[in-house]
């Protein structure tokens, strides 16, 4: 019984020192000027407006830390803040103890993780689940790989002089996957998983982008929105289908409007032999299909210059929601089965 008892008073001991340990909820409303170290025991850490990680510092997250994004004060869910890396981010987890990023309102949609001239070294995100908010790359080069984004108006968007690598990951449920709008992204977009989003990839502007390897299938509207001028290779994708003219029809380019160039698929994964670029083009696709509608003015850098403390504005002054977050209802299967995407 002795033993017992002093068993039983160690485990209440350990249990008291845990407790105290664990002394989130974090809230957070201040810029961050030094470099900061978001741990589990003070998770989750809550944004209660736009946070910026200045120039020279860096933000790094321990695995199993959540990160909520709250309505701001006078907002409305759906205008939740940003996090802003002007330095660096480092959010390394793992498929026992993700990063999670998501609303604080449950159901609803926050901003972004905003990189804006960061520091390329200092910016990755690994083994995170993003939910109902955005990765933009405008000016920076982060690294993105082995995470979930999914349940948003877009998954990740790149702009003007962006580079990053987007590798491993699985971006589903979004309005838009991936977003190419300037003539100097040249993201490199490899070994993904892009379904049952509203479309796969929008490609408006884009420079030398690497798409290649990745799986891209059962997008809701189309896989693919080719709406530039240029041609543009993106060869070895897996479309889950070994029908080049049935591919051809799930990719919105100059086989379907002949002002666009053409997204070149070929060789894909699982091309039958002899199989001919030629051949297919000459088929035609369905030509009755009308031109996709797409909002630009919902993507974070489109139109206006950046400033941190209005972005969340972009999505107050809109009259009407946009159809894309019409996916958050039609991915729902998707976004049930967030346990299973690191699987």
């Amino acid at each position: 019984m002795k033993y017992f008892i002093s068993g039983l008073a160690a485990l209440i001991l350990l249990l008291n020192i845990e407790t105290a340990q664990a002394v989130g909820p974090t809230y957070v409303k201040d810029s961050i000027s030094v470099s900061t170290n978001w741990t589990k025991d003070n998770s989750p850490y809550v944004l209660q407006n736009d946070i910026t990680v200045l120039k020279g510092a860096v933000l790094t997250i321990d695995p199993g830390v959540e990160v909520r994004f709250a309505v701001p004060t006078g907002g409305k869910p759906g205008s939740g803040p940003n996090l802003q890396i002007q330095g660096g981010l480092k959010a390394v987890g793992n498929s026992t103890s993700p990063i999670s990023f998501s609303p604080a309102v449950a159901g609803s949609l926050w901003g972004a993780i905003f990189f804006s001239n960061s520091d390329p070294l200092n910016s990755v995100i690994q083994g995170c689940l993003i939910k109902g908010g955005r990765i933009v790359c405008s000016g920076s080069s982060p690294t993105i790989t082995q995470s979930a984004i999914y349940g948003a108006k877009s998954g990740i968007e790149v702009f003007a002089n962006s580079q990053p690598q987007i590798i491993g990951n699985k971006i589903t449920a979004n309005g838009y996957g991936v977003v190419l709008m300037a003539d100097t992204a040249s993201p490199v977009i490899t070994s993904n998983e892009i379904y049952n989003n509203t479309y796969g990839f929008y490609l408006r502007e884009f420079g030398t982008p690497n798409i290649s390897g990745n799986k891209i299938y059962t997008n809701l509207k189309f896989n693919v929105l080719h709406y530039s001028a240029k041609p543009l290779s993106a060869p070895n994708n897996d479309f889950h289908s070994l029908d080049a003219q049935q591919i051809m029809r799930t990719i919105y380019d100059g086989a379907f409007n002949a002002t666009l160039g053409r997204f070149n698929f070929m060789p894909y994964a699982g091309m039958p032999a002899g199989q001919t670029q030629q051949a297919v083009a000459a088929v035609p696709a369905n030509t009755s299909v009308e031109k996709p509608k797409v909002q630009e003015e919902e993507f974070w850098g489109y139109g206006r210059p950046f400033d941190a403390m209005k972005m969340s504005n972009v999505d107050n002054d809109k009259k009407k929601p946009s159809s894309a977050v019409k996916i958050l209802a039609v991915g729902a299967t998707a976004v049930v089965t967030a346990v299973l995407l690191f699987l």
